[in-house]
């Protein structure tokens, strides 16, 4: 289309990222009034109007990366264009606002944050609203430094949360705690680079109004948004109440319409996830399809987005697929990924900037546009603006993503190294299976898992969690290790062991050193010495597929042991390869052989999960 190649750089010109004051302001309306000429003019247009709800047919003018004028044909056909520097024809095609992903971990899409910006963009996001608590329970605020340094090298503008819970709770056995004083320090140290608090996992510190878990509830309000996230499976009555009244304005973890609801009707927002683990769409969308004004408080979001998911189907794109598909309107459903999420954070009318303005396609937001064959989201957006640069064409990238600095390589550095294990043995993968045992009940494609108790092993498979930030190496240099096989006193210590239903692995084992939150060595396998052998492979990270004791697939994530310095493509790459392995090995759909692993050590979403110490019952916070 015409002017487009004028668009290729992806990277903001100087200063112009940010609102430039009263001489901006002025250029805008001086753009509006026809006053001056407009950086780039898009004509030709059929615009989604996430306020008046509708498609109408229009011209949109940008200067300084921000909408300065909206003219519609039905009501401005008379009203002459402004000039401009260029003109783009979008061919009678839909343009819409950019995505905005509610919430998500960009750790746990095993890829940087510049790699993860330049996926992001080809299916759509502009805006991603980031809690980087998975590497922060790695390695502490330096992780969180890092995360928000690489951000800075590409144009998807990420919001960071500051990770509320590290550990996720008080006892977890992670590679850091960031306590409510620590939270302050960084934000006062960092003006202007921390968004927002992130998900409050810490249910009963809420509940019981914990002073440590109100003082960092309390730290929001030195934030940029002064906003707290939320993280509230389950929760009802009397509990639910006390976290709406704590202010958390959202929730991510509802899995039917009736909790929706009850969450909604207290105030908060409902993010409606379509993750790589978690499918929630479908089971939600009865709650706008019944009366379709409650999607003004509805979001979309991904949470956990594996890359070859989110390249090969896309991610917030995917989820306005699925909710079309589930019979929602196609433009309140665009309306849930921007200004629903625009209006939940703040980001619609509460920024004095209108470089900091979005969710909408409108005068005096900034200029995150999609240009749209067709409002199905079958494939990409053909064309995909930031603050009115082109950004990605046709599924691909074409913006720029600069060289990492000396302080991205620095911190990046900090990162890497954070395995350390004990010694371990085959004997510590061996043990009996003894009737009437809890074993965890996993359920596909959620993250929520049931409890059981069998009286035979038959179905089940082994689950061993080994802590891996240094305790039960410490622990056995001090002697605690007794005098049995390398790792076995460490049980109930340092290395918890279980069972699992439902995850179906023959012939081999899986090793991953991601284990939600705490990210401790998780590993499941129907045999000990394919198990020994997956847990030795992961090195400095990543996952391990291992048969008849040989390596078959692997994922290598050395930063931080989640996250790989390749490529989001040859990550993607290497999942495909790894889940046709395991595929191999008897995990059939819909069980996803990484996602449905990951997520068992997970101690704040219930009902079973494995912990360090043993088996945990995250519904009573108890160990079994």
């Amino acid at each position: 289309m015409a002017g487009e190649t004028g668009q290729a750089n992806g990277m903001l010109a100087s200063g112009a990222a940010v609102g430039g004051g009263a001489g901006a302001l002025r250029r805008l309306i001086d753009v509006a009034e026809g006053r001056e000429p407009a950086d780039v003019l898009f004509v030709n247009a059929r615009i989604v109007d996430v306020y008046g709800h509708r498609v109408a047919s229009g011209r949109v003018a940008v200067r300084d990366g921000a909408i300065a004028s909206v003219l519609f044909d039905d009501r401005d056909a008379d009203v002459p264009d402004c000039a401009a520097k260029e003109v783009v024809d979008c061919g009678g095609r839909y343009l819409a606002p950019g995505f905005i992903d509610g919430h998500l971990h960009i750790e746990s899409s095993n890829i940087r944050p510049a790699e993860y910006a330049r996926m992001a963009l080809t299916r759509g996001t502009t805006t991603a609203v980031a809690d980087c608590h998975e590497i922060a329970n790695v390695c502490g605020l330096d992780g969180l430094s890092f995360m928000i340094a690489d951000a800075r090298r590409a144009p998807l503008d990420i919001k960071f949360m500051m990770p509320s819970c590290v550990p996720a709770l008080p006892d977890e056995q992670a590679g850091a705690s960031i306590s409510a004083a620590d939270m302050r320090a960084y934000i006062e140290g960092h003006p202007g680079e921390i968004f927002g608090l992130g998900e409050m996992m810490n249910m009963p510190g809420v509940y019981g109004a914990d002073g440590e878990t109100l003082e960092r509830i309390a730290v929001a309000a030195a934030t940029t948004s002064g906003q707290v996230d939320g993280h509230a499976p389950l929760a009802k009555g009397h509990d639910l109440n006390a976290y709406a009244a704590a202010g958390i304005i959202a929730d991510h973890e509802c899995t039917g319409p009736a909790e929706a609801l009850d969450k909604l009707s207290r105030g908060m927002y409902i993010m409606l996830r379509e993750g790589t683990c978690s499918h929630d769409l479908a089971q939600l969308a009865p709650l706008v399809l019944e009366d379709p004004a409650r999607a003004r408080r509805c979001c979309l979001a991904t949470d956990d987005r594996a890359p070859s998911d989110a390249l090969g189907t896309g991610m917030i794109d995917n989820a306005c697929r699925m909710a079309i598909e589930a019979g929602i309107d196609a433009v309140t459903a665009i309306s849930m990924g921007t200004l629903s999420t625009a209006e939940c954070f703040g980001f619609d009318h509460g920024m004095p900037s209108p470089q900091e303005r979005r969710g909408a396609i409108a005068p005096g937001k900034r200029a995150d546009m999609l240009l749209l064959d067709d409002l199905t989201f079958q494939r990409p957006p053909a064309r995909v603006y930031v603050a009115g640069r082109l950004v990605a064409a046709d599924g691909a990238f074409v913006g720029e993503v600069e060289p990492a600095n000396e302080e991205v390589e620095r911190l990046e550095g900090l990162l890497r190294g954070s395995v350390r294990l004990p010694r371990l043995s085959k004997e510590l993968f061996s043990y009996p299976f003894e009737p009437g045992t809890p074993a965890i009940d996993v359920v596909p494609g959620n993250a929520a898992t049931g409890i059981v108790e069998p009286e035979d092993a038959d179905g089940l498979r082994r689950i061993v969690l080994i802590e891996r930030h240094g305790r039960g190496a410490a622990a056995q240099d001090a002697g605690a290790d007794g005098d049995g096989p390398a790792g076995t006193g460490l049980v109930g210590k340092h290395v918890g062991r279980g069972w699992v239903r439902g995850y179906t692995i023959s012939g081999g084992a899986i090793a991953s050193t991601i284990g939600h939150d705490s990210h401790n060595v998780c590993v499941v396998g129907d045999n000990p010495s394919d198990m020994l052998a997956a847990v030795e492979a992961v090195g400095q990270g990543g996952f391990v597929l291992v048969r008849g004791g040989e390596v078959v697939a692997r994922i290598g994530l050395p930063l931080g042991g989640l996250m790989s310095d390749l490529p989001a493509e040859e990550v993607a790459r290497q999942h495909d390869h790894f889940m046709a392995e395991a595929r191999s090995m008897g995990i059939e759909p819909p069980l996803d052989p990484i996602m449905g692993m990951i997520f068992l050590p997970l101690p704040v979403i219930p009902v079973l999960r494995i912990r360090p110490e043993g088996l945990f019952d995250a519904l009573h916070f108890r160990f079994v």
